[in-house]
């Protein structure tokens, strides 16, 4: 009578951990961090520290503070779409930061300012050529 019990038990056991394993299996895939946007304020110091000044606009009476971003040597950096060093980013230069806290795993930067996708493709609103007239 105790094998009994205690193969139930451990029957009961296993299923409840090949649910849980099938339940995360299942889980959706966490969604990628939400990147730090802005301007480089401070080249990389001798550490890999670079401070940004966060685009975003400033609730009433909130002041915008520079955040500091660490890197390493995993960090991936691009400049103007080609590969680049942290030690290339220069004062100015506009940088999208994955993710925007703790260690950067990518940086991509560019020299002409941020890249802003327009809803319905990339042709400013009015730019787009007269439709054919129909015959």
């Amino acid at each position: 009578m105790k094998n009994v019990a205690l193969m139930l038990a451990v029957v009961a056991v296993l299923g409840l951990v090949a649910g849980t394993v099938l339940v995360a299996q299942d889980a959706p895939p966490k969604p990628e961090a939400k990147p730090l946007v802005g301007k480089v304020a401070k080249a990389a110091d001798d550490k890999g520290v670079l401070e940004v000044t966060p685009m975003k606009k400033p609730k009433e009476g909130e002041k915008v503070e520079n955040v500091k971003v660490a890197t390493d040597d995993k960090t991936v950096v691009t400049l103007d779409q080609k590969e680049a060093k942290v030690a290339d980013l220069k004062e100015g230069y506009f940088v999208r930061v994955t993710p925007a806290e703790g260690t950067a795993t990518k940086i991509e930067a560019s020299t002409k300012g941020p890249e802003h996708k327009r809803p319905g493709g990339d042709a400013p609103k009015g730019d787009a050529p007269a439709p054919a007239p129909h015959h």
